[in-house]
Protein backbone atom coordinates (compact mmCIF):
# COMPACT_ATOMS: atom_id res chain seq x y z
CA UNK A 1 0.00 0.00 0.00
CA UNK A 2 1.34 3.72 -1.19
CA UNK A 3 1.84 5.39 1.94
CA UNK A 4 -0.03 8.98 1.91
CA UNK A 5 0.82 12.11 4.14
CA UNK A 6 -1.76 13.77 6.08
CA UNK A 7 -0.61 17.31 4.86
CA UNK A 8 2.15 17.67 1.87
CA UNK A 9 5.98 17.71 2.59
CA UNK A 10 8.38 19.75 1.09
CA UNK A 11 12.21 18.01 0.04
CA UNK A 12 15.02 19.76 -0.13
CA UNK A 13 17.99 18.62 -2.62
CA UNK A 14 19.77 17.44 0.20
CA UNK A 15 17.48 15.47 1.47
CA UNK A 16 16.77 14.00 -1.72
CA UNK A 17 20.62 13.13 -2.17
CA UNK A 18 20.10 11.22 1.24
CA UNK A 19 17.25 9.12 0.01
CA UNK A 20 18.44 7.87 -3.66
CA UNK A 21 21.18 6.26 -4.11
CA UNK A 22 22.81 5.84 -8.27
CA UNK A 23 21.52 2.53 -8.61
CA UNK A 24 17.96 3.70 -7.30
CA UNK A 25 18.10 6.25 -10.19
CA UNK A 26 19.24 3.56 -12.92
CA UNK A 27 15.98 1.12 -11.81
CA UNK A 28 13.75 3.84 -11.35
CA UNK A 29 14.46 5.08 -14.91
CA UNK A 30 14.76 1.28 -16.49
CA UNK A 31 10.91 1.10 -14.90
CA UNK A 32 9.54 4.65 -16.40
CA UNK A 33 11.36 3.89 -19.84
CA UNK A 34 9.22 0.59 -19.71
CA UNK A 35 6.16 1.97 -18.58
CA UNK A 36 6.27 4.68 -21.24
CA UNK A 37 6.64 2.00 -23.92
CA UNK A 38 3.75 0.13 -22.81
CA UNK A 39 0.85 3.11 -22.94
CA UNK A 40 0.79 3.81 -19.07
CA UNK A 41 2.29 7.17 -18.79
CA UNK A 42 -0.26 9.58 -19.51
CA UNK A 43 0.68 12.95 -21.26
CA UNK A 44 -0.97 16.64 -21.36
CA UNK A 45 -1.93 18.19 -24.71
CA UNK A 46 0.15 20.48 -24.99
CA UNK A 47 3.04 18.46 -23.65
CA UNK A 48 4.76 21.45 -22.57
CA UNK A 49 4.85 25.12 -21.59
CA UNK A 50 7.65 27.96 -22.35
CA UNK A 51 8.31 31.06 -21.27
CA UNK A 52 10.79 34.04 -21.58
CA UNK A 53 10.19 37.18 -20.18
CA UNK A 54 12.36 40.77 -20.97
CA UNK A 55 16.08 39.68 -19.74
CA UNK A 56 15.56 36.08 -21.72
CA UNK A 57 15.85 34.16 -18.98
CA UNK A 58 13.09 31.12 -19.19
CA UNK A 59 10.38 29.01 -17.80
CA UNK A 60 9.43 25.51 -18.61
CA UNK A 61 6.29 23.32 -17.26
CA UNK A 62 6.07 19.56 -18.20
CA UNK A 63 3.77 17.50 -16.57
CA UNK A 64 2.61 14.05 -16.45
CA UNK A 65 0.44 11.04 -15.04
CA UNK A 66 2.16 7.85 -13.81
CA UNK A 67 -0.98 5.21 -13.93
CA UNK A 68 1.53 2.96 -12.07
CA UNK A 69 2.27 4.90 -9.31
CA UNK A 70 -1.47 6.75 -8.97
CA UNK A 71 0.71 9.89 -9.04
CA UNK A 72 0.64 12.93 -10.82
CA UNK A 73 3.66 14.91 -11.46
CA UNK A 74 3.99 19.07 -12.54
CA UNK A 75 7.62 19.68 -12.99
CA UNK A 76 8.28 23.60 -13.28
CA UNK A 77 11.76 25.10 -14.28
CA UNK A 78 13.31 28.42 -14.65
CA UNK A 79 17.43 29.36 -15.45
CA UNK A 80 18.66 32.24 -16.97
CA UNK A 81 19.19 32.74 -20.71
CA UNK A 82 22.96 31.54 -20.76
CA UNK A 83 23.04 28.47 -18.71
CA UNK A 84 20.32 25.51 -17.94
CA UNK A 85 22.84 23.50 -16.06
CA UNK A 86 23.70 26.04 -13.67
CA UNK A 87 22.69 24.96 -10.01
CA UNK A 88 21.14 28.35 -9.96
CA UNK A 89 18.66 27.36 -11.59
CA UNK A 90 15.11 26.74 -10.11
CA UNK A 91 13.75 23.26 -10.57
CA UNK A 92 10.90 21.82 -9.10
CA UNK A 93 8.39 18.69 -8.89
CA UNK A 94 5.29 18.92 -7.55
CA UNK A 95 3.50 15.64 -6.82
CA UNK A 96 -0.58 15.17 -7.20
CA UNK A 97 -2.38 12.32 -5.53
CA UNK A 98 -4.80 11.16 -8.76
CA UNK A 99 -7.49 9.45 -6.36
CA UNK A 100 -8.12 12.42 -4.17
CA UNK A 101 -6.56 15.36 -6.54
CA UNK A 102 -4.46 16.37 -3.21
CA UNK A 103 -1.11 17.45 -3.18
CA UNK A 104 1.68 14.89 -1.81
CA UNK A 105 4.88 17.12 -1.92
CA UNK A 106 6.99 19.90 -3.47
CA UNK A 107 10.55 18.02 -4.55
CA UNK A 108 13.58 20.12 -5.02
CA UNK A 109 14.83 18.38 -7.92
CA UNK A 110 18.27 20.02 -8.28
CA UNK A 111 20.32 17.11 -7.33
CA UNK A 112 18.02 14.49 -8.97
CA UNK A 113 17.88 16.86 -12.36
CA UNK A 114 21.66 16.01 -12.89
CA UNK A 115 21.38 12.17 -12.03
CA UNK A 116 18.81 11.39 -14.17
CA UNK A 117 19.89 13.08 -17.01
CA UNK A 118 22.90 11.41 -17.03
CA UNK A 119 21.66 8.10 -15.72
CA UNK A 120 19.31 7.48 -18.64
CA UNK A 121 21.75 8.43 -21.73
CA UNK A 122 24.23 6.13 -20.09
CA UNK A 123 21.61 3.40 -19.70
CA UNK A 124 20.94 4.07 -22.88
CA UNK A 125 24.43 3.63 -24.16
CA UNK A 126 24.77 0.91 -22.32
CA UNK A 127 21.95 -1.22 -24.16
CA UNK A 128 23.20 0.25 -27.30
CA UNK A 129 27.20 -0.42 -26.98
CA UNK A 130 28.54 -3.43 -28.47
CA UNK A 131 30.92 -6.25 -26.61
CA UNK A 132 33.99 -4.62 -24.82
CA UNK A 133 33.13 -1.13 -24.71
CA UNK A 134 35.37 0.20 -22.57
CA UNK A 135 37.50 3.66 -24.07
CA UNK A 136 35.27 6.73 -22.71
CA UNK A 137 35.92 10.52 -24.06
CA UNK A 138 33.82 13.00 -21.87
CA UNK A 139 33.69 16.38 -23.95
CA UNK A 140 32.95 18.78 -20.77
CA UNK A 141 34.15 18.60 -17.40
CA UNK A 142 31.31 20.10 -15.41
CA UNK A 143 29.18 18.74 -12.88
CA UNK A 144 26.88 16.51 -15.91
CA UNK A 145 30.06 15.22 -16.70
CA UNK A 146 31.13 14.72 -13.02
CA UNK A 147 28.16 12.65 -12.60
CA UNK A 148 28.01 10.73 -15.72
CA UNK A 149 31.75 9.18 -15.21
CA UNK A 150 29.89 7.70 -12.13
CA UNK A 151 27.11 5.87 -14.13
CA UNK A 152 29.62 4.77 -16.84
CA UNK A 153 32.06 3.10 -14.52
CA UNK A 154 28.83 1.38 -12.93
CA UNK A 155 27.98 0.03 -16.23
CA UNK A 156 30.95 -0.26 -18.08
CA UNK A 157 34.19 -1.94 -17.11
CA UNK A 158 36.17 1.07 -18.31
CA UNK A 159 40.10 0.96 -19.37
CA UNK A 160 40.54 4.06 -20.32
CA UNK A 161 38.81 8.07 -20.07
CA UNK A 162 39.82 10.96 -22.24
CA UNK A 163 38.88 14.36 -20.92
CA UNK A 164 38.30 17.37 -23.14
CA UNK A 165 36.95 20.43 -21.99
CA UNK A 166 37.45 24.37 -22.44
CA UNK A 167 39.62 24.78 -19.53
CA UNK A 168 42.51 23.42 -18.67
CA UNK A 169 42.52 23.23 -15.38
CA UNK A 170 38.78 21.53 -15.03
CA UNK A 171 39.83 18.06 -17.66
CA UNK A 172 43.17 18.03 -15.45
CA UNK A 173 41.21 17.84 -11.83
CA UNK A 174 38.56 15.59 -13.35
CA UNK A 175 41.15 13.15 -14.91
CA UNK A 176 42.92 13.08 -11.23
CA UNK A 177 39.62 12.32 -9.64
CA UNK A 178 38.58 9.64 -11.73
CA UNK A 179 41.95 7.93 -11.18
CA UNK A 180 41.72 8.52 -7.65
CA UNK A 181 37.74 7.14 -7.17
CA UNK A 182 37.87 4.70 -9.90
CA UNK A 183 41.02 3.49 -10.71
CA UNK A 184 40.77 4.21 -14.26
CA UNK A 185 43.36 5.21 -16.74
CA UNK A 186 42.27 8.79 -16.94
CA UNK A 187 43.96 11.71 -18.83
CA UNK A 188 43.15 15.35 -20.11
CA UNK A 189 43.50 15.69 -23.47
CA UNK A 190 44.00 19.25 -25.60
CA UNK A 191 41.57 18.85 -28.05
CA UNK A 192 38.30 17.14 -29.07
CA UNK A 193 39.79 15.04 -31.59
CA UNK A 194 42.34 13.37 -29.47
CA UNK A 195 39.91 12.44 -26.91
CA UNK A 196 37.09 10.81 -29.35
CA UNK A 197 38.85 9.27 -31.80
CA UNK A 198 38.54 5.30 -32.05
CA UNK A 199 36.48 5.87 -28.51
CA UNK A 200 34.19 3.36 -28.07
CA UNK A 201 32.05 5.77 -25.50
CA UNK A 202 31.46 9.39 -26.31
CA UNK A 203 29.97 11.90 -24.30
CA UNK A 204 29.31 15.09 -25.01
CA UNK A 205 28.03 17.34 -21.98
CA UNK A 206 28.98 21.35 -22.48
CA UNK A 207 26.66 24.66 -22.38
CA UNK A 208 28.01 25.57 -25.39
CA UNK A 209 24.97 24.87 -27.41
CA UNK A 210 26.97 24.06 -30.97
CA UNK A 211 28.40 20.83 -33.13
CA UNK A 212 31.14 19.49 -31.02
CA UNK A 213 32.29 16.97 -33.19
CA UNK A 214 33.31 15.74 -36.58
CA UNK A 215 31.59 13.19 -38.12
CA UNK A 216 35.01 11.75 -39.32
CA UNK A 217 36.32 11.44 -35.76
CA UNK A 218 33.76 8.84 -34.83
CA UNK A 219 35.05 5.16 -35.20
CA UNK A 220 32.75 2.26 -36.30
CA UNK A 221 31.06 0.63 -33.40
CA UNK A 222 31.18 4.00 -31.05
CA UNK A 223 27.87 4.85 -28.94
CA UNK A 224 27.95 8.64 -29.30
CA UNK A 225 25.45 9.99 -26.44
CA UNK A 226 24.67 13.55 -26.61
CA UNK A 227 22.84 16.13 -24.05
CA UNK A 228 22.02 18.91 -26.18
CA UNK A 229 20.88 17.93 -29.83
CA UNK A 230 23.35 20.49 -31.61
CA UNK A 231 26.34 18.88 -29.97
CA UNK A 232 27.16 15.94 -32.17
CA UNK A 233 26.58 18.32 -35.50
CA UNK A 234 24.68 17.75 -38.88
CA UNK A 235 26.89 15.41 -40.77
CA UNK A 236 26.73 12.57 -37.58
CA UNK A 237 23.38 13.03 -37.13
CA UNK A 238 22.54 12.68 -40.49
CA UNK A 239 25.21 9.90 -40.99
CA UNK A 240 25.15 7.68 -38.00
CA UNK A 241 23.91 3.94 -38.36
CA UNK A 242 21.65 4.24 -35.48
CA UNK A 243 19.87 7.11 -34.38
CA UNK A 244 17.97 7.12 -31.04
CA UNK A 245 16.26 9.70 -28.64
CA UNK A 246 14.23 9.57 -25.97
CA UNK A 247 11.25 11.27 -27.51
CA UNK A 248 10.37 12.06 -31.32
CA UNK A 249 7.69 14.06 -30.26
CA UNK A 250 10.25 16.68 -27.70
CA UNK A 251 12.77 16.70 -30.08
CA UNK A 252 11.12 16.88 -33.37
CA UNK A 253 11.64 20.73 -33.27
CA UNK A 254 14.76 21.13 -32.37
CA UNK A 255 16.33 19.12 -34.50
CA UNK A 256 14.43 20.39 -37.29
CA UNK A 257 15.47 23.96 -36.25
CA UNK A 258 19.20 22.84 -36.17
CA UNK A 259 19.47 20.58 -39.05
CA UNK A 260 16.46 21.10 -41.61
CA UNK A 261 13.36 19.64 -41.95
CA UNK A 262 14.28 16.19 -42.79
CA UNK A 263 16.23 16.03 -39.68
CA UNK A 264 13.45 14.33 -37.70
CA UNK A 265 13.17 11.39 -39.99
CA UNK A 266 16.79 10.48 -39.48
CA UNK A 267 15.25 9.41 -36.00
CA UNK A 268 15.10 5.50 -36.49
CA UNK A 269 13.82 4.60 -32.79
CA UNK A 270 13.35 5.90 -29.21
CA UNK A 271 15.07 4.81 -26.00
CA UNK A 272 11.74 2.63 -24.56
CA UNK A 273 11.42 1.19 -28.42
CA UNK A 274 15.07 -0.27 -27.74
CA UNK A 275 14.09 -1.15 -23.92
CA UNK A 276 10.66 -2.80 -24.83
CA UNK A 277 12.32 -5.05 -27.48
CA UNK A 278 10.22 -2.56 -30.43
CA UNK A 279 13.55 -2.11 -32.00
CA UNK A 280 16.19 -4.35 -32.25
CA UNK A 281 18.95 -1.76 -31.13
CA UNK A 282 22.41 -2.59 -32.43
CA UNK A 283 21.94 -5.39 -35.56
CA UNK A 284 26.00 -5.37 -36.07
CA UNK A 285 29.19 -4.80 -33.95
CA UNK A 286 30.85 -1.80 -36.89
CA UNK A 287 27.55 0.46 -36.63
CA UNK A 288 27.68 3.81 -35.40
CA UNK A 289 24.91 4.79 -32.75
CA UNK A 290 24.32 8.37 -31.86
CA UNK A 291 21.92 8.80 -28.98
CA UNK A 292 20.10 12.22 -28.31
CA UNK A 293 18.47 12.65 -24.55
CA UNK A 294 17.08 15.81 -22.80
CA UNK A 295 14.97 13.82 -20.07
CA UNK A 296 11.71 12.85 -19.63
CA UNK A 297 9.26 14.59 -17.00
CA UNK A 298 8.34 11.07 -15.94
CA UNK A 299 11.38 10.10 -15.35
CA UNK A 300 11.16 12.89 -12.70
CA UNK A 301 8.13 12.78 -11.42
CA UNK A 302 9.04 8.75 -10.77
CA UNK A 303 12.21 10.17 -8.85
CA UNK A 304 10.50 12.57 -6.97
CA UNK A 305 7.94 10.05 -5.58
CA UNK A 306 10.32 7.29 -4.76
CA UNK A 307 12.52 10.23 -2.31
CA UNK A 308 8.52 11.13 -1.13
CA UNK A 309 8.17 7.80 0.05
CA UNK A 310 11.07 6.92 1.45
CA UNK A 311 11.07 10.38 3.32
CA UNK A 312 7.44 9.43 4.74
CA UNK A 313 9.27 6.07 6.23
CA UNK A 314 11.67 8.25 7.23
CA UNK A 315 10.02 10.75 8.74
CA UNK A 316 12.15 13.15 6.64
CA UNK A 317 10.57 17.06 5.21
CA UNK A 318 8.86 19.64 5.90
CA UNK A 319 5.73 19.75 6.51
CA UNK A 320 3.16 22.30 4.67
CA UNK A 321 0.05 23.52 5.09
CA UNK A 322 -2.65 21.31 3.63
CA UNK A 323 -5.08 24.41 2.78
CA UNK A 324 -4.66 28.35 3.66
CA UNK A 325 -7.05 29.69 5.72
CA UNK A 326 -9.92 31.73 4.66
CA UNK A 327 -10.38 35.00 6.59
Amino acid sequence: MIAIATAPIYLTAKQCRELLAPDDVLAEIERVVAWDAAGLVRWPAPPNMNMRDRFENHYHLKACILDELSVAGFRFVSHNATDETSQDATRFVVLVDVESSRPLAFVDETWTYAQRTVASIVMAARRLARDGAGTLALVGAGRLATTALEYYTRLFKLREVRIASRRPETRAALATRATATYGIAARPVDSIEAAVRDADLVLTATNTGRAMLEESWIAPGAVVAALDSAEPGRDLAKKADLFVVDSREQLRKELTELFGAEAPGWVDATVADVVSGKHPGRTSPEQRVLIITQGMASQDVALAHLAYQRALKRKLGMPMPAALPVD
